[in-house]
């Protein structure tokens, strides 16, 4: 069966019910993600940033109540999701994706649990998604326990808290579309041999 045939619905090579359409995003599609992936990983930043200023000169509540007029400001544990994401992109992007499709023997436990390259490539991807995931879930966990459970008086700081969060999803789509470019075919890729 030939590749340019339709698919049919039943199809056993067909993983995904619902096919994904081609996008054609002309002859420099990979340097067109690079720039889209930099600019959402800047944009992140600058939002968490833009917030950390925010915070550091807030305006006193009117009338505070019991909390001090400045009830909460971002501190370090607000920059550990977005440092852990961003750790996880650096090590997502610096896998070699070769690597990963080849098959190898996997770990062997009688040289020393070194394994093959596969294998270990396959643990750091792991890794680096486990930053990722790390960085977003402790966002959101910050969002809640520190801005939105205290309920300060006119929802004091939950614009900041919000912005931790779009920080690390930022991050991790960053990750994706330079995953995806990576993986494009480049119009000035050269094979030298000697």
């Amino acid at each position: 069966m030939s590749s340019s045939v339709p698919l049919r619905r039943h199809d056993p090579r067909r993983v995904c019910l619902i096919s994904l359409p081609t996008i054609s995003l002309g002859p420099r599609k990979r340097e067109f993600l690079v720039y889209l992936s930099g600019a959402l990983f800047a944009l992140g930043w600058w939002m968490f940033l833009d917030s950390t200023m925010l915070s550091k000169h807030a305006i006193p509540l009117p009338d505070p109540g019991p909390w001090d007029p400045v009830p909460i400001h971002v501190t370090f544990s607000d920059w550990t999701p977005g440092i852990c994401s961003t750790i996880g992109m650096i090590i997502v992007n610096l896998i070699d994706k070769q690597r990963l499709m080849n098959d190898d023997e996997g770990p062997s436990w009688n040289d020393g649990f070194a394994g093959g390259v596969a294998w270990r490539a396959r643990l750091f991807l792991f890794m680096g998604f486990a930053f990722m995931a790390g960085g977003l879930a402790g966002s959101i966990t910050l969002l809640v326990i520190k801005y939105v459970i205290p309920n300060y008086p006119g929802g004091f700081g939950v614009n900041w808290g919000i912005a931790n969060v779009l920080q690390s999803v930022l991050i991790m789509m960053s990750a994706i579309v330079l995953w995806t470019a990576q993986n494009a075919e480049s119009d000035y890729e050269y094979q030298l041999a000697l």
